[in-house]
C-alpha cells in the first residue's frame, strides 16, 4: 500500500496535490449544477398544461322598442245649432187695371209647296212584237203541275225586259223559272214615259199555265 509522502523537502508535490484538489471541486461544482439544471428541466416539462376555454360572451340583446298606445277614438263634437235666419218675403202690389196683359199670337205656318214630279206612263205591250205565252215544261205536264205565276218585270228606256223577280209563285218553281226566263229573253214592251221622255219602269204581268191549253 503506497502513501502520499508530504515532506518538506518536495515543494513541488504539494502544488500538484492542491491543484488536483482545485480541479476536483470544479468538476464536482459543475456536475451538481449540470444535473440539477437537468431535473429542474423535467420537473418543468412534467407539469401538465390546463389550457381553460373562455367561452366569448355574447353580447346582449337590445330591448324591443316598446310600441306606443294607439290614440283614443274621440268622437268630433256635434256643430252648434245655429236657426236659420228669417226672410220676410214681400208682396208685390196688384197690378193697376188698366193693363192687361196682351197674348202673343204665333202666326200660323205656310204649307210647303212640294214639286210635283210629272207623272209616269208605264210600259205598254208593243203591236209590232207580240209577247207569246212561255212554252209548258214537259216534265210539270207529265206531273200534272199547273198554276199561276206573278212576275215583276224591269223595262228599259228602250222596252227591253233586263232584271226581274217572282212577285207571286204558281207553287212549283219549275213552271216559276220557266215563264221568267221566258219573259226576260223574248218579251219586249213599249218603254214607260215621263214628261214626254221614254224612263225605266217596273211592271206585274201574270202568266197562268194551264194543262188544257
Amino acid at each position: 500500500m503506497s502513501s502520499l509522502d508530504f515532506r518538506e523537502g518536495h515543494p513541488g508535490s504539494s502544488r500538484v496535490v492542491g491543484l488536483a484538489i482545485v480541479l476536483g471541486l470544479h468538476v464536482v461544482l459543475l456536475a451538481a449544477l449540470v444535473f440539477g439544471l437537468g431535473s429542474k428541466d423535467e420537473e418543468e416539462a412534467q407539469v401538465p398544461l390546463q389550457v381553460t376555454l373562455l367561452e366569448e360572451e355574447s353580447a346582449p340583446e337590445p330591448p324591443a322598442p316598446e310600441t306606443p298606445p294607439p290614440p283614443p277614438d274621440l268622437a268630433p263634437p256635434e256643430p252648434a245649432y245655429i236657426p236659420p235666419p228669417e226672410i220676410k218675403l214681400e208682396t208685390p202690389p196688384p197690378a193697376p187695371k188698366a193693363i192687361q196683359a196682351v197674348q202673343e199670337t204665333k202666326p200660323e205656318p205656310q204649307p210647303v209647296k212640294r214639286q210635283q214630279k210629272p207623272a209616269v206612263t208605264g210600259p205598254r205591250a208593243d203591236p209590232s212584237h207580240g209577247n207569246t205565252q212561255p212554252p209548258y215544261p214537259a216534265a210539270s205536264r207529265r206531273m200534272g203541275e199547273e198554276g199561276r205565276v206573278v212576275l215583276e218585270l224591269y223595262v228599259d228606256e228602250t222596252g227591253d225586259v233586263t232584271k226581274g223577280r217572282i212577285a207571286q209563285s204558281s207553287g212549283f218553281p219549275r213552271l216559276d223559272k220557266t215563264a221568267l226566263i221566258h219573259a226576260k229573253r223574248k218579251w219586249h214592251f213599249l218603254p214607260a214615259m215621263q214628261n214626254g221622255k221614254p224612263v225605266g219602269h217596273w211592271i206585274k204581268f201574270a202568266v197562268a199555265f194551264k194543262l188544257t191549253d
